[in-house]
């Protein structure tokens, strides 16, 4: 472990900036395609054929990704509905609709997937999806607005499915006191305030009764933080900011009680934490390597995790809430390191891990993802995270903890393509418990971009 974290911490500091918003343009962000596709897909032990549409358009600051799938049982022929049967139901075909670019436009709006997204400088909520299995991801909104170079707001919403009570909620209010003035560093001076509560009370009734995963949510699951943080360094090449973050979970009382009654000796209480970060992008000449990375230096306090509402928040609330009691006082890193190159191949990997890993009762999180243009007709499409990890050994051995999906495709002549859609996520099934949840789906289709 060690020399884990030797290797580790001799690579962020060679790649010492860190990722923020530089003048660079990414080569995958705006892409207008039109895509449909047919063929088999396996979804535990059912097969089904069928047609899936999605196309992806980009116009100025609007963005726009739909995804429309029609699948038949191929032993009954019926329509699976399962995709659209809870929640927001056929809003779920859209995949998202943005207007601006984070951080880059005073006006940011996004509705759909929130995969990826963060409050502020991530100490809350980072890391975050509300799409954590394919036919139950919500549609979500996300916003960052920005008013006379001053104040500004973040805000998430992770569900627009509007039956029950609210659901989780982001809101990050934040002041640039010299924002509309011409000096640099000091112009980037950003104070932030976050909250985040979540009153979650979703049941979901089947053939074998009624189940909840939320009952620690149901009378408010909350959690503020204060921000500081300012661009040291910006240039055509390189840009450097740095940031202080300080949050708080409060104490769950639904939690508290069913800890009383179950392990009366175990100690749970409000937890909170501290982060030091640096972030930054460098950009050679030509966009021929783009390379972004952040590092942190956290301490942890008992009852406390950091990124607390992240990917596995949402796979079931009550078990990460549980994560919240064994948690003692800590300290840790995390680190994030992606390239761009020659404006082919983009590749991100990230890494949350606490001090003395062996001895600790804390988890680590590890993430990648791969995402390449066409390269010999083949195109590829990754991501990867994990949490709670007690050994770094077992990173890629699936378990509860663990989302994955992966898209290669190979290119048959200008307009055709055949690939292979995989998905694998440990999650809520239609009976109410939890177990693995695969998806296969080898296809046939058309692909042209404009």
């Amino acid at each position: 472990m060690k020399k884990t974290i030797f290797w580790l911490g001799l690579l962020f500091v060679g790649f010492h900036t860190a990722f923020a918003q530089t003048n660079y343009e990414s080569s995958f962000k705006d892409e207008n395609v039109i895509s449909g596709n047919v063929g088999f897909t396996t979804i535990g032990e059912q097969t089904f054929v069928g047609f899936r549409l999605q196309p992806e358009f980009s116009f100025g600051k609007i963005g726009l990704g739909l995804d429309v799938p029609l699948l038949f049982d191929i032993e009954n022929g019926n329509l699976r509905t399962e995709e659209f049967s809870n929640g927001v139901g056929v809003l779920r075909m859209i995949r998202y609709l943005r207007y601006g670019v984070k951080k880059e436009d005073p006006v940011y709006v996004k509705l759909g997937d929130m995969t990826g997204e963060r409050l502020g400088y991530g100490a809350i909520l980072g890391n975050y999806t509300n799409a954590v299995s394919f036919e139950r991801r919500k549609v979500g909104i996300s916003a960052d607005l920005l008013f006379e170079k001053k104040i500004g707001l973040e805000f998430l919403y992770s569900d627009l499915n509007f039956d029950g009570s609210l659901k989780l909620l982001a809101v990050r209010p934040y002041y640039k006191p010299f924002g509309a003035l011409e000096i640099p560093i000091v112009n980037t001076i950003e104070f932030g305030l976050s909250m985040v509560v979540d009153k979650d009370d979703f049941e979901e009734t089947t053939d074998t009764g009624t189940t909840n995963h939320t009952q620690f949510t149901r009378d408010g699951n909350k959690a503020y933080g204060v921000d500081v943080g300012a661009i040291l360094l910006k240039n055509m090449f390189l840009e450097l900011t740095a940031d202080i973050q300080y949050a708080k979970l409060l104490k769950n009382d639904a939690l508290a009680a069913h800890i009383s009654n179950t392990v009366p000796t175990a100690n749970y209480d409000t937890g909170q934490g501290y982060a030091i970060g640096l972030e930054g992008g460098f950009n050679f000449i030509a966009n021929v390597l783009h390379v972004n990375a952040r590092i942190e230096r956290q301490w942890y306090g008992d009852n406390y995790i950091p990124q607390f509402f992240n990917f596995a928040y949402e796979i079931n609330k009550d078990a990460r809430l549980q994560e919240l009691v064994p948690a003692e006082n800590s300290q840790g890193i995390y680190a994030r390191l992606g390239s761009e190159i020659l404006d082919l191949v983009k590749v991100k990997g990230e890494l949350l891990l606490p001090d003395d890993l062996e001895n600790s009762n804390r988890g680590a999180i590890v993430g990648l993802s791969l995402q390449t243009k066409e390269i010999a007709n083949f195109r590829v499409r990754g991501t990867y995270v994990k949490s709670q990890l007690t050994n770094l050994d077992d990173a890629f051995k699936f378990n509860g903890n663990a989302l994955a999906n992966a898209l290669v495709t190979y290119r048959l002549n200008q307009f055709m393509e055949a690939g292979v859609d995989y998905q694998w996520t440990y999650a809520q099934k239609d009976d109410g418990t939890f177990g693995t949840v695969n998806q296969v789906r080898p296809y046939i289709g058309f692909s042209m971009k404009f």
